[in-house]
C-alpha cells in the first residue's frame, strides 16, 4: 500500500490517454528495447548506460519468468510503452514525480525501477496490444506506472489509490480468485469428513442397541 507520504502526480487521465496514443512503432518486433532504454536514460540525465547494464537489460527481459517467446515479447512491449509514458512532458514535469525521481536518486535510476518493475509485474496478463486498446488495459498500466513511480494519482489518497489498484490488477484478482477456491476447497473437505464422522457415529450407536 502507498505510504501516507507517497506525494501525488499526474492525474490518471493523464497517464492513460498518453496510453491510447502510443505509436504503433512500440509493438513491432524489431524494437531495440535496450537502445531505448539506453537513449532514454540520455535525455533524462545524461546518463550513459555502460554495457554491461544493457547486458543485464537485455538478459532480464529475454529470460527470468515466463520466458517462452510470446512473453519475451510482451516484457519488451511493456518496457516501450513505459518510456513512452516517461517521456510524457507532462509527467516529467509533474511536482511529484520530480519529488520522486528526487527519492530514488535522479531520473534513470527512477525511469529504470519503473522499468523493471512493471514488466515483471504485468507480464503474460494481458495480449500486447490490449495495454492501449481496451479501457480495463490502459487503467491496469497506468496505475501499475504510477504505483512503481512512486506517486499517488492526482485527488487520490492512499488508502483508495490502493483499492482501485487491487480492484484493477489482473494479477491480484487471479491469486484472489485463486486463494477462494483453495478456501472453497477446504470447506468442503471438512464438511465431507464431519459427514463421515456423524454416520460413523450413527453406526456406532446402532450396533449398540
Amino acid at each position: 500500500m502507498p505510504a501516507p507520504e507517497t506525494p501525488t502526480g499526474p492525474a490518471l487521465a493523464t497517464v492513460r490517454h498518453r496510453l491510447g496514443v502510443a505509436p504503433p512503432d512500440l509493438f513491432e518486433p524489431g524494437v531495440v528495447v535496450p537502445a531505448l532504454v539506453a537513449d532514454l536514460a540520455i535525455e533524462l540525465d545524461g546518463t550513459l548506460l555502460d554495457a554491461d547494464s544493457l547486458v543485464r537489460l537485455d538478459d532480464d527481459l529475454s529470460h527470468g519468468p515466463g520466458t517462452p517467446h510470446d512473453a519475451i515479447v510482451t516484457r519488451r512491449v511493456l518496457v516501450g510503452l513505459v518510456c513512452w509514458l516517461v517521456l510524457d512532458p507532462d509527467v516529467r514535469t509533474d511536482p511529484g514525480v520530480r519529488e520522486a525521481i528526487a527519492r530514488v536518486g535522479g531520473p534513470t535510476r527512477w525511469m529504470l525501477r519503473i522499468v523493471t518493475d512493471v514488466q515483471r509485474e504485468l507480464v503474460g496478463l494481458r495480449a500486447d496490444r490490449d495495454w492501449v486498446l481496451r479501457d480495463e488495459g490502459r487503467e491496469e498500466l497506468a496505475r501499475a506506472f504510477l504505483r512503481f513511480a512512486g506517486v499517488l494519482p492526482a485527488g487520490e489518497a492512499p488508502a483508495a489509490a490502493q483499492d482501485r489498484w487491487l480492484a484493477v490488477s489482473t494479477a491480484y484478482q487471479r491469486d484472489l480468485v485463486r486463494a477462494m477456491a483453495v478456501e472453497q476447497a477446504r470447506a468442503e473437505e471438512l464438511e465431507r469428513a464431519l459427514a463421515a464422522q456423524k454416520a460413523k457415529e450413527a453406526a456406532a450407536q446402532y450396533a449398540n442397541y
